[in-house]
């Protein structure tokens, strides 16, 4: 039984004071239980279902894998998991005002680590402008001018780290993110810790591609599958955070296709760029000059890196949506590049049937997934596309194959 002191003149307990000190050691939850934030993060209502039950059962899988498109919330939610671990606070909702949570929003908390694509020579820079733009935004795409890969020292030092007790928090959290981009030494030295994991420690990796993990990797974490985020959603975020007008939140918001990181780039001017130069390459395509496609595609290479390219395959599946829409009279309202309407209307027209922009929409995806998930000539592929689109909308069959090069 518990003896409660009645507080006296001389007596240097008040009870007020004394049964809440026994309250908290009767009723106090353990910091690992708590009911997560989520503050900023958006839709993906089963992944918090998820985590949220697992945290309340104090049973935490010792390695995640994020599954998902690319800015859509995997390293928000990374975020709000690391959070929900460690937060100092007596309460059983995570604080974000605690020690830990400030540092964690700050990405400075000496037991969280983050671990990310780099350019082959890696420096304080560019892992500071990381930072920084993720502090400001969780859902900011990074990107560096060159090709990036995880190289195997990062694990190693990880590993390394790892092996040591948490210098604040009652638990370690790393967060890898695009994983799929790991060197394949990387891949292999990551393999020993997920089948050994250590104690008092949790890994949450992110990819957009699990199709390009090793198997034996993704075989070893517990997989929560990321779904895309409702215009609507995004459309909010726009105004509220970036002060977007409306008409404009609300294109960008279809533009980006269930991705706020990517309506947050069509804010910063990028992403607009890559979209007016997928519709200048249907035109040129379809202007049917073999010299001035060669020349467009030439010009595309030298002011796009690799993964701008394939982000514009993604516009040109928007743009060819909307051509497709633009001869149904019912469905005008139903245009995501609404904007430039009248455009589009105009490149319909140079299709003789509306099956020709269906099997052009089929073309695109095929040449899109072809270049994603195979080490494809970009230049041969682009060129393969504008020649399928040429003899599209001259309604010739289409016949060029981007896999064995032939082009005609």
């Amino acid at each position: 039984m518990v003896h409660l002191k009645v507080n006296t003149p001389n007596s240097p307990w008040s009870f007020p004071k004394a049964l809440t000190q026994i309250a908290e050691r009767i009723v106090n939850i353990p910091q690992s239980v708590r009911i997560m934030s989520f503050a900023d993060v958006l839709n993906q209502e089963v992944p918090k279902k998820i985590l949220d039950g697992a945290l309340r059962k104090d049973r935490l899988a010792s390695t995640y894998l994020f599954c998902g498109e690319v800015g859509i919330g995997k390293w928000a939610l990374a975020l709000e998991l690391a959070k929900a671990i460690n937060c100092q606070s007596n309460e059983n909702q995570v604080c974000d005002d605690c020690l830990s949570c400030r540092k964690i929003d700050k990405l400075i908390h000496p037991d969280v680590k983050m671990i990310f694509p780099v350019p082959s020579v890696k420096t304080p820079e560019e892992t500071e402008r990381f930072r920084k733009e993720k502090i400001k935004d969780p859902y900011a795409i990074v990107k560096f001018e060159k090709n990036v890969n995880i190289p195997v020292d990062q694990i190693r030092q990880m590993q390394k780290e790892l092996d040591l007790k948490p210098f604040e928090a009652k638990r370690k959290v790393v967060i890898i993110t695009e994983v799929e981009n790991m060197h394949p030494a990387s891949a292999n030295s990551l393999l020993k810790t997920l089948e050994e994991p250590p104690p008092d420690s949790h890994l949450i990796l992110t990819t957009t591609d699990i199709n390009r993990l090793l198997p034996t990797v993704v075989s070893r974490c517990q997989q929560i599958r990321f779904g895309k985020i409702p215009s609507s959603l995004i459309e909010k975020r726009l105004k509220q955070n970036y002060r977007v007008p409306e008409k404009k939140a609300s294109l960008y918001a279809k533009i980006s296709n269930g991705s706020l990181g990517k309506a947050i780039e069509l804010v910063q001017g990028e992403k607009e760029n890559i979209r007016q130069d997928a519709m200048g390459l249907i035109k040129t395509a379809l202007e049917e000059k073999t010299v001035e496609i060669i020349e467009r595609i030439d010009e595309l290479q030298n002011k796009w890196d690799r993964n701008s390219i394939l982000e514009m395959f993604e516009f040109l599946i928007s743009l060819f949506r909307d051509i497709y829409l633009t001869l149904e009279t019912s469905c005008s309202q139903k245009l995501i590049n609404h904007d430039i309407a009248s455009e589009l209307v105009k490149l319909s027209e140079k299709f003789k049937r509306q099956n020709k922009i269906e099997e052009a929409l089929k073309a695109i995806d095929q040449i899109r997934m072809e270049c994603k998930t195979r080490n494809v000539n970009l230049k041969l592929a682009l060129l393969t596309l504008c020649f399928q689109l040429r003899d599209l909308s001259q309604n010739k069959p289409i016949y060029y194959n981007v896999r064995s090069g032939s082009i005609g």
